[in-house]
């Protein structure tokens, strides 16, 4: 069982003379960022597919063992348009140029992506995917996660051994139920908290629900889960790699 923690991107300015040594250029921040940590959730393939040079250069700038967590483009989970399958098989030969390190690929779908219509969407993407390639799927609107809606879904992941993401959020709590062999754990907080100009640091303390969140990560490592991911983002606490520490050091992992 392995539990790896991470940050989501390993881009922000805010690190500057923090964690990353002050002058270090751009384009050596990610062979830095992985001396320290296992892991990364790679928020700019969201935008877009970086295509397969960068695919390649990332998997020859990191260490052996090291894992890339990738988001799906969202251009490719827009439920107002016809699935794109030729989009989706591109973006996902270009992961695959990661190797051994390409880790679990996250389907983050936006607040508004609610069970109804959305629902055959949600399946036929799922069913649209590599079976080589680990997912995890983010919904964000409360009526998910209860009645039928919540029932048909553990259903059509726990079928497809896709993992329901595990995601921090100050306006949801998602239910942390299991739907395959491997934990993805988000702690995301708002956009509003803490501001992008006041980055660099931790600025709110939320401890707490790292230890509750830390804490069921923990049972499902005891629980037959081979693998568990958890990513922070600034907007969480202020400072990511902060709050990674404060996240080991809650659970019980070493520093």
């Amino acid at each position: 069982m392995t539990a790896r923690t991470g940050c989501s991107s390993w881009t922000s300015p805010a690190w500057s003379g923090r964690f990353y040594p002050p002058g270090i250029r751009d384009g050596d921040r990610l062979a830095y960022y992985a001396r320290y940590f296992d892991t990364v959730e790679v928020d700019s393939t969201y935008y877009r597919d970086p295509g397969p040079g960068l695919f390649r250069r990332w998997a020859s700038v990191t260490p052996p063992g090291f894992t890339f967590a990738l988001k799906f483009p969202r251009d490719l989970l827009d439920p107002k348009e016809p699935l794109d399958r030729d989009g989706i098989g591109k973006f996902l030969d270009n992961a695959r140029l990661l190797g051994s390190k390409l880790g679990p690929v996250l389907l983050q779908f936006p607040p508004w992506f609610r069970p109804g219509r959305a629902t055959q969407f949600l399946l036929d993407i799922v069913n649209a995917r590599d079976l080589r390639i680990r997912y995890a799927v983010e919904l964000r609107d409360g009526a998910w996660y209860s009645g039928e809606p919540f029932r048909e879904l553990r259903q059509a992941l726990s079928s497809r051994e896709i993992a329901l993401a595990w995601s921090y959020l100050t306006y949801l709590e998602i239910p942390p139920v299991l739907t395959t062999d491997f934990v993805y754990l988000r702690f995301i907080g708002d956009h509003d908290s803490i501001p992008e100009d006041q980055h660099g640091e931790i600025r709110v303390d939320r401890a707490p629900a790292m230890r509750s969140w830390g804490e069921r990560f923990r049972e499902a490592l005891r629980d037959n889960v081979q693998e568990g991911f958890a990513f922070f983002n600034n907007h969480f606490e202020g400072y990511g790699p902060g709050s990674v520490r404060r996240f080991r050091e809650a659970t019980g992992l070493p520093p």
